[in-house]
C-alpha cells in the first residue's frame, strides 16, 4: 500500500530546502497532491539551504513554519540562537505594523466621526500576527476598504450640507479641504459651532510669500518712485488703492534721517489708521531722550469680530526707529503689547518671546495689496511675535475670561490658535479632544505647544497631530494637574478618579473609597477621599452626576493616558498621607463635617443632597464613609451653584428670629433687631429663605464683629405685591474697591473675606432672580442715612408674596 505524498514529504529530511513545500504542508486545507508535486518539482532548481530558507520564511512572515524549522531542522540548531533572535525581531516589525495600521484605521473613523469596522480586534490581529502575516494584511484590507467606502458615504452627505449652507466661498472651501482629508468631525464642528456671519480664519487672505532673492528697500523704492522702471515681479505688491499708496509714501518718509520727524510719525500712524479702517489716529507722539526713535500708539489692529474680545482696549503701543539706531531699546520690554517699525528692522524669527514684534518692511509690503480684513492679516503677522500671554492671558482665569461662554469659547479658541500660529480647526479639536475644555489642561497645552517658528499654510493637523506622543507636553499638564492639589488628600482623591474612571468620564465614589483603600494600610484614605473630593468638586474638575455617589471628569484624553499610571502615582500620594488616628476624626473630616453643623449649615440648605444627609445625621447608627460622602456632595452641589426650586411659601418672621436665635450663638457680641410683620409672608421656601439670609446676616454680623460688636438690624415692610427688606448694621462698612463700586459684591468670586469666599451673595442674587418677575430687586451700599447710629452697610431687597395673599 502506498504513503500519500503530502505524509511522505511531511517525514521528508530535505523538506527544509523547499520553501513552497513547506507552505503547502501548512495549509489548513489537504492540498491537491498534484498541487504538492508541481510546488516540489517548482522549487527544486538548485542546492537552496535551509538558512535561506528560514530568512525567506521571515520575509514572508511565516512566522510559525520558521518556529517550527528551529525544532525540526538539524541544520539549524547550531546557529538557533541567533536565528531565534532574528524570528523574534521580525515578529516585533509584524506587530507594530499592525497595531499602528488598526490606530490608523481607528483615528480615520474618529476623525470621521463614525464607528470603526466590526472585528478590528488590535489584540487578536496582533495574536494571529504572531503566526503568519498574510491573512492579518488581507483581514486589515477588507477592513480599510469598508472604512474608505463608509467614509466617502459621510463625506457626499457632509459635502451635501456645506453646498446648502452657502456662507461664503472661503468657508466652503475650507470645508472642502477638511472632507478631503478625512476631517469629517470638525467640518461638523464649523458648520455647527460657527454662527453665519462670523469671521473665519480662513476667510482672511493669506499673504503673498516673499521671495528671498528680492530685497524689500530695492521693491520698497521701485514702488515709491513713479519714474523708477518697472520691475514685472514686484507687481504683486503694487498697493491695492490710494488708501495703500499713502501708507506706503508715509512709511517711505520714516527711512531716511531727515524726514523721520515727530510729523511724520504723525502722517504715518494716521495712514496706518486709515489703511486698518478706523480712520485718522491721533494719538500723542513722544520723542525718546536717547533720540531711538518715537513711541505712539495705534488703535483697530482687534477691530473686527470676534477678534475685540481679545484685547480690552483695542490700543497697542508703536514704537518708531530712527533709521540711525542699533536695534530696539531694551526697555521697550517694559510693555505689554508693542509694534516696532524702521529702517533695517526685522523679525527675529522665533515666536513667543518677544514683547515687541517688528512690523519690517517686506511684511509691510506683503499686506499693501490686501482689500479686505487688513486689521487682522496684521494682526496674524504681529500676534506670533508676542508672547502667548497676549492672546490666551497668563493664566486659565485669564484664559476663561477671553474664551466667554458657550459655543463662543470654540470660535475664540479658534482665532487664539490661528493668530498664536498653531494651526486651524482640527488642532481646535485636537485640543478639545485632548483637554475636554478643562481651562486648567487648555491653558497649559496652549503655553506649552507654542511654536517656535511661524507657520506658513493651514494644513488640518497642524501643530498637535501627533501631541499623544508629546511626552513632555502630557507631563506638563499632569503637573499642573496636581498644581491645583492643595494637599496630599485631594492628590490621593486625583489619581484614585483617574485610576477608577470609566471610558466616558463616570466615576462612582465607592470605587475611588476602595482603590485608595487597597494600596496601603494605615491611613485614613475615607477621610482623605471625602475632603479631597470636595475641594476637587470646588475647583471644577469633578462634576456631580444625576446618579448619587456618581461624578463626572472632564472629557479629556489626556486623563486617559495619565490613568496608565494612577496607580503607582496614587501608592505614593497614600504614602504621604499621615497615620489614621482611632480616637477621633482627623482635621479633614471635622473640617468637612463642620460646614454642615449648626448656623453654616444655613448655606446648603438648598443643596439637592442636603435633606439625604440630615437624615443620615439622625440616625442612630450611620455609615461614616456615606455621611463624609454624602456631606462632600453637598458642599461641590452649593459650590456648582447646583439647588432645588427656591419658590414655596413661609411666614418670613418665623424664618428671621430662627435664624437670629442661630446667630447669635456663634456671634454672641452682635444683637439682631428683627422687625417683622406677623403676616408677612413670602413666596419662597423656608430653606430657600434661610440660605438667603444667611448669607446677609452672615456678612453683617462679620462686619460687626470686626469692630467688637454691635447691632443688626432687619426691617421688613408690606408692599404688595411683594415685601420690601432693609438690612442694616453698625459694621465698618464697605472696603477697598467695593466703596465705589458696591455692585461688585454680587459677582461671583468677587470678595474681601479671604479664599473660599465670595459666592454667598451671588447666589443670593440668583434664587431671588429664580422666583422674580423680571431681574432681582436687591441693592447694596453704604448705609449713609438711612439711620443715625447703623452707618455700615445697608442691603435692600424686594421679596415677592404669594399671590393667593395678595390677591386677598
Amino acid at each position: 500500500m502506498s504513503m500519500p505524498l503530502r505524509d511522505l514529504l511531511a517525514d521528508w529530511p530535505d523538506r527544509f530546502r523547499h520553501q513552497a513545500v513547506l507552505v503547502a504542508l501548512a495549509a489548513d486545507k489537504d492540498p491537491d497532491p498534484r498541487q504538492l508535486a508541481m510546488a516540489l518539482l517548482d522549487t527544486y532548481h538548485g542546492p537552496t539551504t535551509p538558512t535561506e530558507v528560514y530568512h525567506r520564511l521571515l520575509e514572508a512572515g511565516e512566522f510559525e513554519l520558521a518556529d517550527g524549522m528551529l525544532t525540526d531542522c538539524r541544520e539549524l540548531r547550531d546557529g538557533a540562537a541567533n536565528f531565534r533572535q532574528a524570528l523574534g525581531s521580525a515578529r516585533a516589525a509584524a506587530d507594530e505594523a499592525v497595531r499602528l495600521k488598526v490606530a490608523e484605521l481607528r483615528r480615520r473613523a474618529e476623525n470621521a466621526d463614525i464607528a470603526p469596522p466590526a472585528g478590528l480586534d488590535t489584540d487578536d490581529l496582533r495574536k494571529r500576527t504572531r503566526l503568519r502575516t498574510a491573512p492579518v494584511a488581507t483581514l486589515l484590507a477588507q477592513h480599510e476598504k469598508i472604512l474608505t467606502q463608509d467614509i466617502a458615504t459621510a463625506v457626499d452627505a457632509l459635502r451635501a450640507s456645506t453646498v446648502a449652507d452657502e456662507r461664503g466661498p472661503a468657508r466652503t472651501a475650507y470645508l472642502n479641504d477638511l472632507l478631503a482629508a478625512g476631517q469629517l468631525r470638525v467640518a461638523r464642528a464649523v458648520l455647527e459651532r460657527e454662527p453665519p456671519g462670523a469671521l473665519l480664519p480662513e476667510a482672511v487672505p493669506q499673504l503673498q510669500p516673499w521671495r528671498a532673492a528680492f530685497d524689500p528697500d530695492v521693491v520698497c523704492q521701485v514702488l515709491v518712485d513713479p519714474s523708477a522702471p518697472r520691475v514685472a515681479e514686484y507687481q504683486r505688491w503694487e498697493p491695492a488703492d490710494p488708501v495703500a499708496r499713502a501708507l506706503l509714501d508715509a512709511y517711505d518718509d520714516l527711512m531716511s534721517e531727515e524726514s523721520c520727524t515727530r510729523q511724520a510719525v504723525v502722517a504715518f500712524t494716521s495712514a496706518l489708521g486709515r489703511f486698518l479702517g478706523t480712520g485718522d489716529q491721533l494719538a500723542p507722539v513722544t520723542a525718546r531722550p536717547d533720540g531711538a526713535g518715537f513711541l505712539t500708539s495705534l488703535d483697530g489692529l482687534f477691530a473686527e469680530d470676534p477678534l475685540r474680545h481679545l484685547h480690552d482696549t483695542d490700543r497697542v503701543d508703536l514704537f518708531v526707529s530712527t533709521p540711525n539706531s542699533p536695534g530696539l531699546p531694551s526697555d521697550l520690554a517694559g510693555l505689554q503689547q508693542c509694534i516696532a517699525v524702521g529702517r533695517g528692522l526685522t523679525p527675529s524669527g522665533y515666536l513667543g518671546g518677544e514683547p515687541c514684534a517688528v512690523l519690517s518692511t517686506r511684511d509691510l509690503l506683503r499686506l499693501l495689496p490686501l482689500t479686505t480684513h487688513r486689521p487682522t492679516a496684521m494682526l496674524r503677522l504681529l500676534a506670533r511675535q508676542w508672547p502667548l500671554s497676549v492672546l490666551a492671558g497668563r493664566s486659565p482665569k485669564d484664559l476663561n475670561r477671553l474664551l466667554g461662554d458657550g459655543e463662543t469659547r470654540w470660535q475664540r479658541l479658534r482665532w487664539i490658535v490661528d493668530l498664536a500660529g498653531l494651526g486651524d480647526a482640527v488642532v481646535v479639536d485636537e485640543m478639545e479632544s485632548a483637554t475636554g475644555f478643562d481651562i486648567g489642561l487648555l491653558h497649559t497645552m496652549l503655553h506649552r505647544a507654542a511654536p517656535d517658528q511661524p507657520r506658513t499654510t493651514l494644513l488640518p493637523g497642524g501643530r498637535f497631530a501627533s501631541w499623544q506622543g508629546d511626552t513632555d507636553l502630557v507631563r506638563a499638564m499632569e503637573e499642573h494637574l496636581e498644581g491645583r492639589c492643595q494637599d496630599e488628600a485631594t492628590l490621593v482623591t486625583l489619581w484614585a478618579t483617574l485610576y477608577v474612571a470609566e471610558p466616558d468620564g463616570r466615576v462612582r465614589m465607592d470605587d475611588v473609597r476602595a482603590v485608595a483603600a487597597m494600596v496601603a494600610t494605615g491611613k485614613d484614605t475615607a477621610a482623605a477621599v471625602a475632603a479631597g473630593a470636595a475641594a476637587l468638586a470646588a475647583d471644577g474638575f469633578l462634576r456631580p452626576d444625576d446618579e448619587a455617589d456618581h461624578w463626572l471628569l472632564p472629557r479629556a484624553k489626556v486623563l486617559g493616558m495619565l490613568a496608565q499610571d494612577a496607580e503607582e502615582r496614587l501608592t505614593r500620594a497614600v504614602a504621604r498621607l499621615p497615620a489614621a488616628t482611632a480616637t477621633e476624626p482627623t482635621d479633614a473630616q471635622s473640617a468637612l463635617l463642620a460646614q454642615l453643623t449648626g448656623w453654616r449649615s444655613n448655606r446648603h440648605r438648598l443643596a439637592p443632597d442636603f435633606a439625604a444627609y440630615q437624615s443620615l445625621t439622625g440616625l442612630v447608627s450611620t455609615d461614616r464613609d456615606k455621611l463624609l460622602s454624602t456631606a462632600s456632595r453637598v458642599l461641590a452641589q452649593t459650590e456648582a451653584g447646583a439647588r432645588l426650586a427656591p419658590d414655596g411659601s413661609s411666614r418670613l418672621d418665623h424664618v428671621l428670629r430662627e435664624l437670629a436665635a442661630e446667630l447669635g450663638a456663634v456671634h454672641p457680641q452682635v444683637e439682631v433687631d428683627i422687625r417683622c410683620p406677623a403676616n408677612a409672608y413670602s413666596a419662597l421656601s423656608a430653606d430657600a429663605l434661610r440660605v438667603v439670609f444667611y448669607e446677609i446676616l452672615e456678612n453683617a454680623a462679620e462686619s460687626v464683629s470686626a469692630i467688637g460688636g454691635g447691632t443688626v438690624q432687619v426691617i421688613v415692610q408690606i408692599d404688595d405685591p411683594d415685601l420690601v427688606v432693609d438690612v442694616l448694621d453698625s459694621g465698618e462698612g464697605l472696603v477697598g474697591q467695593f466703596q465705589d463700586r458696591p455692585t461688585l459684591v454680587f459677582r461671583k468670586g468677587r470678595t474681601t473675606k479671604g479664599p473660599h469666599r465670595g459666592d454667598g451673595l451671588h447666589q443670593v442674587r440668583s434664587i431671588l432672580a429664580d422666583v422674580a418677575e423680571g431681574p432681582a430687586e436687591i441693592t447694596l451700599g453704604p448705609a449713609g442715612d438711612a439711620h443715625p447710629t447703623l452707618r455700615g452697610v445697608h442691603v435692600r431687597l424686594d421679596l415677592p408674596q404669594p399671590a393667593r395673599r395678595v390677591d386677598r
